[in-house]
C-alpha cells in the first residue's frame, strides 16, 4: 500500500520546479514537471496545493511556448483560474501574474499591465527574490511595448540587478536588450549599440539570448539607416540553427527581407519575406503579420491599402512605436518616388503615433 505524500512535500518540489521556470532551465523544468505530476497523483487531498500546481503548470506552459517547444492548450488558463477567488494572497498574486503573462504572450500589452497592477498590490506577499524579479521583468517589458519608457526602464533595471545577483545569465541579457531598445527607440543609438554588444558577450552559449541581441543590433542599425550592417546582423541571427522553428526566426526573416528591399535587392528579399509571412501566421504573431503586410504593400504590390491595414492592426494593439516606424518608412518611400500626397499622409500618421508616446497610462485611445 503506497503512502500518501503530504502537501508540504509536494509544495517544496513545486517551488523547485517554479525556480527552474524563472531561470529558464528548460530541460530541468521538464524533468521536475514530470516528478511533480507523479507526486500530485499521490498527494493527500489539498485544494490550495492543487491551485498552486495549476498556476505553476500554466507558467510552465508559457515558458515552453516562449522557447518554441509548446503547443496550444485552450484549457490551460481555465485550469489556472481556480485561484482567482482564493483568499490566499500568494495564490491570488500568482493568478494575476500568470494571467498577465498570458495576455503579454498574446500581444495584449495594455490588458497585461492591468493584470500586473493587480498582482503588484499583492507583491508584498512574495518573498522569493527571483519571483519578484520576474514580476518586474514582465511589467517592464509590457510598458516598453506601449512606449512607456521611463516606467519600463525603472522595472527592467530592478529586474536586471536581481537577475545579476541570482546568476540568471539569459534573463540578464533579456533585460539589457530591453534597456538598449529604449535607448535605440529614443535616438541614443551609440548607447544602445554598446549595451547590445555587452549583451552579446554575456549571452555566451545561450542561443535565444544571442539571437535576441543580434536582432537588437540589426534593428538599431536600421534606425541609423546603416542597412549593410543590419543585413549582417540579421543573417547571423538566422544562422543560429537551434532557433529554426521559433518565432525569432520568423521575425529575423522579415527584418532581413525589409532590409534587403531598402537596399534595392528585391529578388534576394522575396524568399525571406515569404518565410516570414508563413512563420508569422504559424505562430499567430500579430505584430509581424502586420509588418509583413506593410512590407508587401510598400515594396511588392505598391498598395497603400495593405499599409493602412497593417498600421490599423498595430494601432489597435497600442504599438505606437511600430506605427511610427512603418509610417515614417512609407513616407520616405513615397517621397522618393514622387507621391507627395502619400508621403504627407504617412508623415502625419507617424507624427500622431509619436505624440502618443507622451500619454501616460494604458487606457488612452
Amino acid at each position: 500500500m503506497s503512502v500518501a505524500l503530504s502537501p508540504e512535500e509536494v509544495g517544496a518540489k513545486i517551488v523547485e520546479w517554479y525556480s527552474c521556470i524563472i531561470a529558464r532551465s528548460v530541460e530541468q523544468s521538464i524533468q521536475l514537471k514530470e516528478e511533480v505530476d507523479g507526486m500530485i497523483d499521490q498527494m493527500e487531498p489539498n485544494d490550495r496545493m492543487l491551485s498552486y500546481y495549476s498556476l505553476v503548470a500554466f507558467r510552465h506552459h508559457i515558458m515552453m511556448n516562449q522557447v518554441g517547444k509548446g503547443g496550444k492548450d485552450p484549457h490551460a488558463m481555465q485550469q489556472a483560474s481556480v485561484a482567482e477567488n482564493s483568499m490566499d494572497h500568494l495564490l491570488k498574486y500568482l493568478y494575476f501574474f500568470v494571467s498577465g503573462q498570458n495576455e503579454f504572450m498574446n500581444e495584449r500589452y495594455r490588458s497585461a499591465i492591468r493584470l500586473f497592477r493587480k498582482a503588484e498590490r499583492l507583491l508584498e506577499n512574495v518573498e522569493d527574490k527571483a519571483e519578484r524579479a520576474d514580476f518586474h521583468y514582465y511589467m517592464g517589458s509590457s510598458l516598453y511595448r506601449i512606449s512607456q519608457y521611463p516606467y519600463a526602464a525603472s522595472h527592467i533595471e530592478e529586474a536586471l540587478e536581481a537577475f545579476k545577483r541570482l546568476g540568471f545569465t539569459e534573463r540578464v541579457v533579456f533585460c539589457q536588450v530591453i534597456l538598449g531598445g529604449i535607448y535605440s527607440e529614443t535616438g541614443e543609438h551609440k548607447k544602445a549599440s554598446l549595451l547590445f554588444k555587452e549583451a552579446m558577450l554575456a549571452a555566451g552559449n545561450h542561443s535565444t539570448a544571442k539571437v535576441i541581441a543580434l536582432r537588437a543590433l540589426g534593428l538599431n542599425a536600421v534606425r541609423q539607416k546603416n542597412y549593410r550592417s543590419a543585413k549582417r546582423y540579421f543573417e547571423e541571427a538566422l544562422s543560429v540553427k537551434e532557433l529554426g522553428n521559433h518565432i525569432l526566426g520568423a521575425k529575423s526573416e522579415h527584418d532581413l527581407a525589409n532590409t534587403l528591399y531598402r537596399l534595392n535587392l528585391p529578388e534576394e528579399a522575396a524568399p525571406h519575406l515569404k518565410k516570414a509571412y508563413t512563420g508569422a501566421h504559424y505562430f499567430d504573431n500579430h505584430e509581424y503579420k502586420a509588418k509583413c503586410l506593410a512590407t508587401t504593400g510598400l515594396y511588392v504590390d505598391s498598395d497603400p491599402l495593405l499599409i493602412d491595414k497593417a498600421l490599423k492592426d498595430l494601432e489597435d494593439r497600442g504599438m505606437d512605436f511600430e506605427v511610427d516606424e512603418i509610417a515614417e518608412e512609407a513616407s520616405a518611400f513615397f517621397e522618393q518616388i514622387g507621391h507627395e500626397d502619400l508621403a504627407l499622409k504617412y508623415l502625419k500618421i507617424a507624427y500622431h503615433a509619436r505624440q502618443n508616446f507622451f500619454k501616460l497610462g494604458v487606457d488612452q485611445e
